[in-house]
C-alpha cells in the first residue's frame, strides 16, 4: 500500500520537474489560473488540497472530486476593483463504478480601456478558461484526478492560448485525517507575439483534519504548503471551517507568502438549505487587501451551489 502511494506521488513530482525546465525563474503568465475558484475554499485561505466530497475540490485538487456523492452545479462571482470581475460556472457528475466527471467555464475581464490616442481602438483585456475534470479511486483510501484546461487570453489586439493540466492525488490516512498532493498548471509558456511567460506552475502538499464530525457540529481544519516555481515563492495557507446543524458554516483562513505577492486573512460564511428536491448552498467570502505588494486589492467572492 505505501509503495503504491509513494509511486503515485512521485509521478506527480516528476511531471512538475519536467515542467519546471520550461518555466525558468521570474513572473508567470495566465494569472487567471491562480484565481481561487469557490467562496468555500477562499474562506479557508485556499487551504483545500486535502479536502474532498464537493465540487470545490475541482479548483484545488481534482482528486477530491472522487468523494462526490451527488450531481453538483456551482456558480461563482468575484467582484474586484475598477470593474474587474470573474465569473465561473462548473458542474460535476459522479458515475458509479467509473469515477466523477466535471466541466467548468471561467471568465475574467474588465471594462475596455480608452488609450486616449485618436484613431486607436479601445483596449480589451479578458481571459477565458474551459476545462474538464476526471477523478476516481484507485485503491482503498487513494484517489487520483486530473484537470485539462484550455486558456484563451486577449490583450488589446493580440491573443494567446495555452493548454494547462492539473494532476492530484489524495490519501486517507485514517478517519478524519487526509493528505493531498497536486501539481497545478503544467503546460508550455504563454506567448504574446514574441514575449513568453511560463504558466504559474505550483506544487502543493496539503493535510486536512476533521476532529469533530457530528450531526450538530462539524469542524474542519486544513493546511497547504505551496511552491510557485516561476516566482520561486513559498506560500503557506491555513484554514478552518465550522458547521452548525449542517446548515450554517463559519470560515476563516490565512495565507502567508514569502515574497508577499499573495496572502492575508480571509473571512467567510455559508448557508445550506433544502428547496424541494434539491439542496442549495450559498457561500460568501471577503478577502481584504493585506499587503501593498499583493497582486490584488480586496475581493468579494459569492458562490451558489445546487446539489441534486
Amino acid at each position: 500500500m505505501k509503495k503504491i502511494v509513494f509511486t503515485a506521488m512521485a509521478g506527480i513530482m516528476i511531471l512538475s520537474g519536467a515542467a519546471r525546465s520550461w518555466a525558468g525563474a521570474g513572473v508567470s503568465g495566465a494569472q487567471i489560473l491562480q484565481q481561487l475558484t469557490g467562496a468555500g475554499p477562499a474562506g479557508m485561505g485556499g487551504a483545500y488540497t486535502a479536502c474532498s466530497g464537493n465540487i470545490y475540490a475541482m479548483g484545488s485538487n481534482p482528486a477530491g472530486l472522487s468523494g462526490l456523492k451527488a450531481v453538483e452545479i456551482m456558480f461563482m462571482h468575484v467582484g474586484g476593483f475598477e470593474g474587474l470581475s470573474t465569473e465561473m460556472l462548473a458542474g460535476a457528475v459522479p458515475m458509479p463504478g467509473l469515477g466523477t466527471l466535471g466541466v467548468q467555464a471561467l471568465y475574467s475581464g474588465q471594462p475596455v480601456i480608452d488609450n486616449d490616442v485618436p484613431g486607436e481602438p479601445e483596449i480589451k483585456v479578458n481571459d477565458i478558461v474551459f476545462g474538464a475534470s476526471f477523478a476516481r479511486p484507485i485503491i482503498s483510501n487513494l484517489s487520483l484526478g486530473i484537470n485539462a484546461k484550455v486558456v484563451s487570453m486577449t490583450l488589446g489586439s493580440t491573443d494567446a492560448s495555452v493548454l494547462s493540466l492539473d494532476i492530484g492525488t489524495q490519501y486517507q490516512v485514517s478517519k478524519g485525517v487526509q493528505l493531498g498532493l497536486a501539481a497545478r498548471h503544467l503546460g508550455t509558456p504563454v506567448k504574446f507575439i514574441t514575449e513568453e511567460d511560463p504558466l504559474p506552475l505550483t506544487m502543493v502538499l496539503g493535510a486536512g483534519f476533521i476532529p469533530v464530525d457530528k450531526a450538530s457540529h462539524r469542524l474542519i481544519s486544513a493546511v497547504d504548503i505551496e511552491y510557485l516555481v516561476p516566482e520561486e515563492n513559498m506560500v503557506v495557507r491555513l484554514g478552518g471551517e465550522y458547521w452548525f446543524q449542517r446548515m450554517l458554516a463559519l470560515r476563516m483562513g490565512y495565507a502567508y507568502s514569502a515574497r508577499r505577492t499573495v496572502g492575508g486573512i480571509s473571512l467567510g460564511v455559508g448557508f445550506k438549505f433544502k428547496a424541494g428536491q434539491v439542496n442549495l448552498v450559498l457561500d460568501y467570502t471577503f478577502l481584504p487587501e493585506f499587503w501593498e505588494e499583493a497582486d490584488f486589492a480586496s475581493q468579494n467572492l459569492v458562490s451558489l451551489g445546487v446539489t441534486f
